[in-house]
């Protein structure tokens, strides 16, 4: 008689891992926004979006960023954290995209921290293979 040997459940680590990774993203990114307030501040208001909106995206992504690496590591709201992670991500693609049409006439600085060395076309593939773990993540949560 053998015995039925329980599944080995990988789920859970999957879901883990890419929760630290994105955690480790949106950390830096909250943090460094903030540590560099001034070339942060320039960036934004170099890109081709209204002065409102960089005023807004200014004051509001790096608390959104923080706020979505802390739930990423915090089982009650990992679920929560992966789906703004893939609104996030989302958001900051479709705009590389446009930004790499040439639609604006101009193509800003892509100010990425330690990214910054990136083109708009690396950057955009960074963002996609975040975005394709903030998917994965969401998909293997089981909460």
């Amino acid at each position: 008689m053998s015995k039925e040997a329980k599944p080995y459940r990988i789920r859970p680590y999957i879901s883990e891992a890419c929760a630290l990774l994105l955690c480790l993203l949106f950390a830096y990114t909250g943090i460094s926004k903030v540590y560099d307030w001034q070339g942060t501040k320039g960036g934004l208001y170099n890109q081709v979006f209204p002065d409102w909106m960089a005023t807004a995206l200014l004051y509001g992504l790096p608390p959104i960023e923080l706020i979505t690496a802390v739930m990423l590591i915090s089982n009650p709201f990992r679920k929560t954290g992966f789906l703004i992670s893939i609104i996030l991500l989302t958001a900051f693609s479709i705009y590389i995209g446009i930004v790499m049409t040439g639609i604006f006439g101009r193509i800003p600085c892509s100010c990425g921290g330690v990214i910054n060395s990136l083109g708009w076309g690396e950057h955009l593939v960074f963002n996609l293979v975040f975005l394709g773990i903030a998917v994965i993540g969401y998909l293997m949560d089981e909460g």
